[in-house]
């Protein structure tokens, strides 16, 4: 039984794209001026009465393809001495089901096994490679 294969030469814009969960790692610190009687007293008073309320993280869109980049998760009592680390989390694929393959709905998939061939290429996509040649 073969598939029918709906707008393979139309996809949609997402279809063959991947995506990566980034984490970052930001350092802050605080510095407070305290009235104590002594260190303790003022190192009681800080930690009891300050430190981080609130941290806000800023979201963005990607330059390249207009798409959101969004805050999954956070904390603000990170390892600092962990540096960058990304995976892939996801990649774009068109629906499937028993009997046809639709380019034009796309379909976001965590499911490794159905992610798209590397060689997948998505001729509505255009290729971002300067024509500059390499002087060697």
């Amino acid at each position: 039984m073969t598939k029918e294969i709906i707008d393979r030469d139309n996809p949609h814009k997402d279809i063959g794209a991947q995506k990566f969960r980034v984490r970052k790692y930001y350092t802050a610190w605080v510095e407070y001026d305290v009235v104590a009687e002594n260190k303790d007293d003022a190192d009681r008073v800080v930690m009891e009465n300050c430190g981080i309320e609130k941290i806000e993280w800023q979201e963005g869109y990607n330059d390249s393809n207009g798409e959101p980049i969004e805050v999954y998760a956070s904390d603000h009592n990170m390892d600092h001495t962990v540096e960058t680390m990304s995976h892939k989390v996801a990649e774009c694929v068109p629906y499937e089901d028993n009997s046809t393959i639709d380019y034009s709905d796309p379909n976001w998939t965590s499911n490794e096994f159905e992610w798209l061939d590397e060689d997948y290429e998505n001729t509505n996509k255009q290729d971002k490679k300067d024509d500059m040649e390499v002087p060697f």
